[in-house]
């Protein structure tokens, strides 16, 4: 059965966003290499099912998107 977000996945990708903010600020290496690959599958999920924009709910996430990419 599928799931309906309201907002999308926003909340997801806010939550995990936290996660990795809190993972770089340990400097937990692995925290953040799990965290960032949780808030990339999101951020996918969201391009895939609500269309390939990097604003979610009006939150522009295109520096979040260019941190993932140089990891």
């Amino acid at each position: 059965m599928a799931r309906n977000y309201e907002n999308g996945y926003l909340p997801k990708i806010e939550y995990w966003q936290y996660k990795l903010n809190k993972a770089v600020e340990a400097l937990d290496a692995e925290g953040v290499t799990y965290t960032a690959s949780k808030l990339a599958y999101f951020i996918g999920r969201q391009a895939e099912v609500y269309g390939n924009s990097n604003v979610i709910a009006g939150v522009d996430f295109s520096e979040s998107l260019n941190l993932l990419k140089s990891l």
